[in-house]
Order: C-alpha cells, then structure tokens, then sequence
C-alpha cells in the first residue's frame, strides 16, 4: 500500500510540473519603438506596467511598434495607448472617458467601413480601452480593419 501512494504521489508530481515550463509565442514581433506614460496628477498608489503595443493602419502600414511603460493606480490599455502616441509624437483623437479611439493618425473611423479595432493578447476587448486593465507582458494591438457590424 505505502508504494502504491508513493507511486501515486511521483505520478501527481509529475502531472503538477507539465504545465510549469510552458513558453507561448509572442502575438507580434516587438519592434524599436517606445513610449512613457503617467497622469498628470499621482495619488500615490501608482505601478508600473511594461507592455508591447503595435498600432497597424491600413495595407500593414506599422505606425508604431515597441515598449511602452506605464505608470498609474489602475493602468489601462488606454494608457498604453496615450503611452504609443505620445511618445512617437502621432496624432489622434479619442475619448479619456469612453477608451473610444476614432482617430490615429490621417485614418478615421469609418472610412471604408474601417475601424480601430483593439486586442490584447490576441483577444478583442470586450469593454472601452479605459477600462481594461493591462498587465506586464501583455501584448496590444490596435488595428485599423474592416468591420462587419
């Protein structure tokens, strides 16, 4: 009985560490481009967060690329954004209060039923970019692409 439970125990052991070195492969390759953020007033409570950040207009037209760090008491992908844009000195227009981005660079919204369109780890944000908190490591893309609805 007691090898048994000891047979049992290395076997769980075993099933436990499977997961442990697992390795994902980066949503995009991470280029040179870099941008810093924090709000203008700091309550105190702030962290950083380290994320990669691609901004894509239309025909694969890369208007940023890179790093960005941001520095809040509840960091957003929204943020991250204000990070990219700043720091690369690119023009937008957005709503702070909604996320809502309608404009990066020359494209806007719904110019041949294109629309920015964000993702975070692959994963279509489900609420407004100032909503959706980020993590380190984490990787965004805002795309602007066709849209069906």
């Amino acid at each position: 009985m007691k090898k048994f439970l000891v047979l049992m125990f290395v076997v769980l052991g075993m099933f436990s560490f499977i997961g442990c070195d697992k390795k994902e492969e980066p949503i995009f390759e991470v280029g040179t481009d870099e941008g810093a953020y924090q709000p203008a007033e700091l309550s105190g409570w702030e962290v950083d967060r380290t994320v990669y950040l691609q901004i894509m207009g239309p025909d694969n037209d890369e208007i940023f690329n890179g790093e960005v760090t941001v520095k809040s008491s509840n960091p957003t992908v929204y943020e991250a954004f204000l990070a990219a844009v700043q720091g690369k000195g690119i023009s937008q227009t957005s709503s702070a209060d909604s996320g809502w981005i309608q404009a990066i660079d020359s494209y806007e919204n719904g110019t041949n039923n294109r629309y920015w369109l964000i993702y975070n780890n692959g994963e279509s944000l489900l609420v407004g970019a100032n909503s959706s908190q980020i993590r380190n490591g984490d990787y965004i893309q805002i795309n602007f692409e066709e849209s069906s609805w």
